[in-house]
């Protein structure tokens, strides 16, 4: 199993990263195709909107409630950046070969909205999610080696 790390490299940031045992394109795609996103997400998420461009939105209904946002860039497979809950996000897929680096950077408005996004559980969330994440990977790299 692959570390993730979380840090807060400045005031107004949380940076997470982690390799992922896939190729760059799909984990790219794990973060971009409204198919598998509810894989990933759990809780009966519903993907309602996903408009993967520059200024396109995506809304989508979870457990917690809804969650929406606009993304700036996007640059297949290499960057997205997009607004979430309270902050920026930048994805960042660095290609390791059969391996994918991705870092993940929140930018916050202000240190206490950073503050209180540590506390509601980023690096468990993290784990947990890209643990998830991994089980997805896994599905595509079958469907890839069985040519389905």
């Amino acid at each position: 199993m692959n570390e993730t790390t979380v840090t807060m490299p400045s005031e107004l940031e949380i940076r997470v990263e982690r390799v992922f045992d896939a190729p760059r394109t799909h984990v790219y795609s794990v973060w971009t195709d409204p198919m598998l996103i509810p894989e990933w997400w759990g809780d009966g998420t519903v993907v309602e909107e996903m408009d993967v461009r520059p200024g396109g939105t995506y809304r989508f209904q979870t457990a917690y409630g809804a969650v929406e946002g606009e993304f700036r860039e996007v640059d297949p497979p290499e960057r997205l950046v997009q607004t979430f809950q309270n902050h920026l996000q930048t994805l960042e897929f660095e290609d390791l070969g059969e391996q994918t680096k991705l870092t993940q950077t929140m930018r916050f408005d202000t240190t206490e909205e950073r503050d209180t996004t540590m506390q509601y559980g980023v690096e468990e969330g993290a784990k947990s999610g890209f643990a998830r994440i991994d089980a997805v990977l896994e599905k595509i790299a079958a469907l890839n080696t069985s040519g389905g």
